[in-house]
């Protein structure tokens, strides 16, 4: 028994709507910072010398930034979408996330072929062969596309227990209440225009 009243604390907590926002826009900035640091790092032979051309994640692969704004943004509306469309908003964090880990899987799995469009333009050599080496960024950018997935699915079971926001609205006594008031008042001001005693 004790057990489970210690497990409730703690699911409640995890169920939170602030950390769930805060972790998946966290996920996502990271991922969207990591395209922007070299990927790919290529030693090309030349008919002069060899050239070093540093590739960006964003020029390797461009859907890593495009995505990680997408999981950045659907994270806000997470906080404040309604409960008919924070699932949606949270699939698509999810799917925006396993984008972005395919996208940052494709380069590992081919350094070169992700670089060639660089290095072609700034050595003017088509297929240019040599030395393709990746630094840790894509990898770093996989492991944080991982977790904004994984904070998508986080929203999605999370999201089931959160109120809506209703800061701007009345409740509906009083927004009838208010309605009578208007009415009575509009009466008041009926029969003071025709000479009648309101409070009679």
């Amino acid at each position: 028994m004790a057990d489970a009243r210690d497990r409730a604390p703690a699911r409640a907590r995890l169920s939170r709507k602030a950390p769930v926002v805060l972790g998946t826009l966290v996920a996502a900035l990271a991922v969207f910072a990591c395209s922007a640091a070299t990927w790919v790092s290529a030693t090309v032979r030349t008919t002069l010398e060899p050239i070093t051309v540093d590739v960006a994640g964003s020029d390797a692969a461009p859907a890593v930034t495009a995505l990680g704004l997408v999981a950045a943004a659907g994270a806000l509306a997470t906080a404040i979408s309604g409960r008919a469309l924070r699932p949606v908003v949270a699939v698509v964090v999810a799917l925006a996330g396993l984008g972005a880990l395919a996208a940052a899987a494709s380069v590992l799995a081919d350094p070169s072929g992700a670089a060639q469009t660089v290095v072609g333009e700034t050595t003017g050599m088509v297929n240019a062969g040599g030395d393709y080496a990746l630094t840790a960024w894509p990898w770093l950018a996989a492991a944080a596309a991982g977790l904004v997935a994984l904070c998508g699915l986080w929203a999605l079971v999370a999201g089931r227990t959160w109120t809506a926001a209703r800061r701007y609205e009345r409740p509906a006594a009083e927004a009838a209440g208010g309605g009578a008031r208007t009415g009575d008042e509009i009466d008041s001001w009926d029969a003071l225009t025709e000479g009648r005693d309101p409070t009679a």
